[in-house]
């Protein structure tokens, strides 16, 4: 089975579970501006004329597409009815929606989850000329919710390509520390990474992120060919693949030992410590039924309590058909984030847990994994890092 068939299929359950009756998704020129959602509707995204996916919660499929591009929509061999139009797709729209007659109409909006805001504001303003003088149009509701627990909610078959995605993304680690040396810069680093990634047949699910010594920069810049590997190093690498459409997410500290050193100084080792131990106090509050805020509080804490200065990100992302895969957030209560850290966490979710120190003349000290949610904690889906390592080079 498809994973597009599975996720339309547990579409129908989230409906009903959350008393949704129809779940509406309007795209138009796919190309140039794509849903999120449309991984989970249809196999081959590239649709030309407007185009409405509706899913009821008695399990009606139907789309409503231009002519041309009814054959694709055929061959996935899902959809209940698919309705051809020539000049417009309203009097299609008005016909099953009156068949179906919902109270309430999910539509792809979010203040907070951009997973679930792919209806474009002039795609909005259509829809609600479409339903002028019904009463559909008070019936509209925002489909964050639905979408939330569609992305979070793993399939087997979803489950199987992130493990594969975390142990491509762990040999790639593995494969960059057996080939870095002295003098390398961060873009040198970063080559190597995608030669690996190249020579896989994978992609980047972002840009690897290196960070070399105390005068890189954190977050989400570009290698520079300006900062160079040196003895008295930390390297703190950021990678993930995409493998058939899923992402991972990791990342690994390395300390590169002075001659006459066998372990780091007791600086850069008690913050790595820290870090663990944070780490594994949010692995061990992560279960369903908690808000995400809760999880990152405890791993936060730790770290500010130690005295080192607060992480300015959340603890933890989902990840799936995204490298951040939206709904609920292991963040802190900070207004940017918006109503995600206040969501449910729920079996099946896949987060990241990360979070990194800086240490003075050294750099960043930073360990990422990816884990899933069980029915009691959480399953780590990487093999965790609890020793750093070490590179004589």
């Amino acid at each position: 089975m498809s994973i597009v068939k599975q996720k339309t299929d547990q579409v129908v359950d989230i409906l009903n579970e959350l008393e949704i009756d129809l779940w509406l998704t309007y795209v138009r020129k796919t190309s140039e501006i794509h849903d999120p959602c449309l991984y989970f509707l249809t196999e081959d995204s590239w649709l030309t004329w407007q185009t409405m996916f509706l899913i009821s919660k008695d399990g009606r499929k139907t789309v409503i597409c231009g002519r041309y591009d009814v054959p694709n929509i055929e061959m996935i061999d899902i959809y209940d009815e698919i309705i051809s139009f020539d000049e417009s797709l309203q009097p299609d729209l008005l016909r099953v929606l009156d068949e179906i007659d919902p109270n309430s109409i999910a539509i792809n909006y979010s203040e907070d989850n951009v997973a679930a805001d792919g209806l474009t504001h002039g795609l909005w303003l259509r829809l609600n000329k479409f339903l002028e003088n019904t009463p559909y149009k008070d019936r509209l509701i925002s489909s964050d919710n639905l979408l939330a627990a569609l992305r979070g909610r793993k399939t087997p078959l979803e489950l199987e390509k992130i493990r594969k995605a975390v142990e491509i993304s762990e040999r790639g680690h593995k494969h960059l520390a057996e080939s870095v040396k002295l003098g390398m810069t961060e873009q040198d680093l970063e080559s190597i990474l995608l030669k690996f990634t190249e020579e896989n047949n994978v992609t980047v699910s972002y840009q690897p992120l290196i960070n070399v010594g105390s005068e890189t920069t954190i977050g989400h810049g570009k290698a520079t060919s300006e900062v160079v590997v040196k003895q008295g190093d930390l390297i703190n690498i950021d990678y993930g693949v995409f493998y058939d459409g899923y992402a991972s997410d990791i990342q690994r500290v390395h300390y590169v030992l002075k001659e006459n050193e066998d372990s780091p100084p007791k600086e850069v080792e008690k913050a790595f410590d820290f870090v663990i131990k944070a780490i594994s106090a949010g692995a061990e509050k992560l279960k369903p039924g908690l808000k995400g805020w809760e999880v990152d509080f405890v791993s936060r804490k730790i770290i500010t309590d130690a005295g080192y200065e607060e992480f300015k990100h959340a603890l933890g992302h989902q990840i799936g058909r995204n490298v951040h895969d939206g709904g609920c957030l292991l963040g802190p209560r900070w207004e940017k984030y918006g109503n995600s850290p206040f969501q449910t966490i729920e079996e099946g979710q896949t987060f990241t847990l990360e979070l990194h120190v800086f240490i003075e003349n050294h750099g960043f000290c930073s360990v990422e994994e990816d884990v899933i949610v069980t029915k009691t904690g959480c399953e780590f889906l990487s093999k965790r890092q609890e020793d750093m390592i070490l590179l004589k080079l």
